[in-house]
């Protein structure tokens, strides 16, 4: 059976930057995964729970949910990149091992890690697991990130 699919757009037909009917159709379909991802942040649990009454903190809180987004996608690719080129895997859910593990993954596997700070001294609570560890290898972050966060990049 065929479908129709009614899809509009602003985007040129004619011309050498036009894009045709399936051009147009293809990259729509290819954005779900951006669409998501979108869905995060429409969350009843992040949406509901805030009451913003001037428009210039809803548009800074809409900038820090886009760049909370973007550094989520960023953790993603970089693990999965990272698993890609060494051929490895990290345990996932019920630790069964993945080479694409989400960042809601990651900051599952490091709920409870607690830095103590006493004075100047910090240090972990509990050392990392194994599964935190591989966990950082992926995201080539080195353990002494948790005790002595660098300012800069």
């Amino acid at each position: 059976m065929a479908g129709c699919f009614v899809l509009l757009s602003n985007v040129a037909g004619d011309g050498a930057d036009g894009y045709s009917a399936e051009q147009i159709l293809r990259t729509y379909k290819e954005q779900y995964a951006i669409e998501r991802n979108f869905s995060f942040l429409k969350d009843d649990q992040i949406v509901n729970a805030l009451f913003l009454k001037r428009p210039e903190r809803i548009e800074t809180l809409g900038l820090i949910l886009l760049i909370s987004l973007l550094i989520w996608r960023l953790m993603e690719q970089v693990m999965r990149r990272a698993l890609e080129a060494t051929e490895t895997t990290v345990p996932g859910w019920d630790e069964k091992p993945t080479g694409r593990p989400s960042a809601y993954m990651l900051t599952w596997k490091f709920r409870g890690v607690m830095v103590i700070c006493i004075g100047q001294t910090r240090r972990l609570y509990q050392p990392l697991s194994p599964t935190q560890q591989a966990f950082l290898r992926a995201l080539k972050v080195p353990e002494e990130r948790f005790i002595h966060p660098s300012p800069c990049c």
